[in-house]
């Protein structure tokens, strides 16, 4: 089915609201029994009646409406899944289809697809446009949770200068590829700050990373076999970026670019593992940037022989992250 993200408030009027499910800043908080978290139960919305029938009827944003209508061809009775962050998704079939609009019977809420074991932050050295949109695109794809836009020493004169327009694209970039790889989730996109302000704001317990061509010695791969085989997600321990393990109560990234706390977060009692990692921009770089970064923590490897661009490099290290974690969380 067809997914959409959309305001939350077009999922939460009480009227729509699921059968036991709460408001919380926004959002849905819904309590699910055991059986419904493992998908062989559907939690129907409140006042939702088989077949669609029902005052559970909304018109969709004029975007999503065209999308539906014109690109799609959605015909009367057929189904798409409406997305508001909170981690579930709501069914819903088209009801009525016109020039004027498109409105919708949301049939039945349930849990989303769940996000990686594995929290990535990734701390991108500010690219030129079409390839910093890939990094954010294909990052999603792969389970991104934060990209945090980062300048360095050699990043190109101007970059910084992203105003409105340009963060909206941003977002849409990212929505459009959370929803094309089935997440209920949106990553969060972080304001562009100097590569200080990053190293600074490292959570305490997280496995900061960061790959430089002129390290010889020690591989992402030997970090993260390591580091994988000794997390015990099952058990509220996370690494450290010392090797060692930390209390679950180790903080993450807000989106407001500060540090929380993970329930602030997430949900689950124990908080995923989380790893930071920096990459360079198109120029590399510089040794004092490296040192700098040691001095805050942060791991320096090899991501192998060849010297891959800035956007392959964050794509190649993101994929050995989730390949590491996913396989023991």
């Amino acid at each position: 089915m067809h997914r959409f993200f959309v305001a939350p408030e077009l999922l939460t009027d009480p009227g729509l609201a699921p059968a036991r499910g709460t408001l919380s800043g926004g959002q849905v908080t819904t309590t699910f029994s055991s059986q419904e978290q493992a998908g062989n139960v559907v939690a129907p919305l409140a006042g939702a009646r088989p077949g669609g029938a029902g005052s559970n009827l909304v018109p969709l944003p004029k975007e999503i409406a065209h999308q539906v209508r014109d690109v799609l061809h959605l015909n009367v009775g057929e189904h798409l899944i409406l997305l508001d962050n909170s981690g579930d998704e709501v069914v819903a079939a088209v009801a009525r289809s016109s020039k004027a609009g498109v409105e919708v019977h949301l049939l039945e809420r349930r849990p989303g697809k769940r996000e990686p074991g594995v929290r990535i932050v990734l701390c991108q050295g500010l690219l030129k446009s079409a390839r910093f949109e890939w990094v954010l695109e294909k990052g999603t794809e792969l389970g991104v949770s934060v990209f945090a836009p980062i300048l360095c020493r050699r990043s190109m004169a101007g970059l910084e200068d992203a105003g409105p327009s340009k963060q909206q694209r941003w977002q849409r970039i990212i929505q459009e590829a959370a929803e094309q790889s089935g997440r209920s989730r949106l990553p969060e996109l972080l304001p562009i700050r100097p590569l200080m302000h990053a190293l600074n704001d490292i959570p305490p317990g997280a496995l900061a990373i960061m790959p430089w061509e002129e390290e010889h010695n020690r591989t992402l791969y030997d970090i993260l076999n390591s580091a994988a085989s000794i997390t015990h997600v099952g058990a509220g321990e996370v690494l450290s970026g010392e090797g060692t393990l930390a209390s679950p109560s180790a903080e993450v990234l807000s989106g407001e670019g500060t540090l929380a706390s993970p329930s602030a977060v997430e949900s689950p009692t124990h908080p995923s593992p989380t790893v930071v990692l920096f990459i360079g921009p198109e120029g590399g770089l510089m040794a004092e940037e490296v040192a700098l970064a040691q001095r805050h923590g942060v791991q320096v490897v090899s991501l192998g022989s060849r010297i891959l661009r800035s956007e392959t490099a964050a794509l190649a290290a993101v994929a050995s992250v989730m390949y590491e974690y996913e396989s023991v969380c």
